[in-house]
């Protein structure tokens, strides 16, 4: 893994877009409201329709930077918004992510506490949910700080892609993201930030991950539309595992995919404990996402 020489510590924030005006203005007036300041914002946007509310926001601010892409898919963003800057970190919000006062300032001290680190990882929690169902959609818990490092590490334990910093030389090295994964692209719509944390570990990079940057996911999405996202990140993982085994790494690619299995049968177990019956159509939602999956990503040449 090749690192950039001197302790660069500066950070760009790149938030991608799609057709959530409401949720975004939440996004970035926390990052407006960081106290550190001073690091530029970049949103990609992919919206059907210009956002005028963010032109008028851009107009007003110098360190807001708004590019309009015609293009679809999250990893497509984070490449155009990564090469659009120059800082020596990249950090990715979501756009229905908010951070917590002090957010900024804490996440710069770890990097400058951590120069060796190829990412680092804040604390995600909850904003909303489902109550009664311990089900919560892309929230990454950091109790303690440590590091997350070594070929066999799983990659979803290094972070969520929904709110996350990574060394610049990393994701020059590694090449950005896989436009092939990732929401927006219909047959594996997710597991690009599991893809690339895969390909960090296996090139020798580690994350540090802190208690101390916190943010929050927003949980809007509605229990009726649980399987079918369920039903996509497991594809798309299996998807993720056959692109890594036809690429030469045949024993990652099949443990990558027995992850998937064990996640199966972990949602089974779960509803069978809780006696839940979202979670047994998220079973079957699953054991879909993994068949169909597998099958579509063995029929395509990567």
């Amino acid at each position: 893994m090749s690192r950039m020489p001197g302790p660069e510590t500066s950070f760009a924030v790149i938030v991608c877009t799609r057709n959530r005006a409401d949720s975004l203005a939440r996004t970035l007036d926390a990052l407006e409201d960081q106290s550190a300041g001073g690091f530029p914002v970049v949103v990609v946007d992919q919206s059907d329709l210009p956002d005028e509310g963010l032109a008028a926001r851009s107009a007003a601010n110098g360190g807001l930077r708004v590019i309009r892409d015609e293009g679809r898919g999250l990893s497509r963003a984070r490449n155009i918004g990564w090469r659009a800057t120059s800082e020596g970190w990249l950090v990715f919000v979501d756009d229905d992510c908010l951070v917590e006062p002090g957010w900024a300032a804490a996440l710069g001290q770890q990097i400058r506490a951590h120069p060796e680190a190829e990412m680092v990882t804040g604390h995600v929690g909850a904003r909303g949910g489902l109550s009664g169902e311990h089900l919560n959609v892309t929230v990454f818990p950091v109790v303690r700080p440590g590091w997350r490092r070594g070929r066999w590490t799983r990659p979803g334990a290094l972070s969520f892609g929904v709110c996350f910093a990574v060394r610049r030389g990393a994701v020059e090295s590694l090449g950005g993201w896989d436009e092939r994964l990732g929401p927006g692209v219909p047959d594996f719509p997710a597991a690009d930030d599991m893809d690339f944390n895969y390909r960090l570990l296996r090139a020798g990079g580690g994350a540090w991950l802190s208690p101390e940057p916190r943010a929050e996911h927003d949980q809007w999405r509605r229990p009726e539309d649980l399987p079918g996202l369920y039903r996509g990140y497991v594809a798309a993982w299996s998807g993720f595992s056959v692109k890594t085994f036809r690429g030469g790494d045949r024993l990652g690619g099949a443990w990558l995919w027995l992850y998937g299995v064990a996640d199966v049968l972990h949602e089974l177990k779960t509803a069978a404990e809780q006696r839940s019956c979202l979670r047994l159509r998220l079973t079957r939602a699953k054991l879909e996402g993994l068949v169909g999956g597998t099958r579509r990503a063995l029929g395509r040449s990567w």
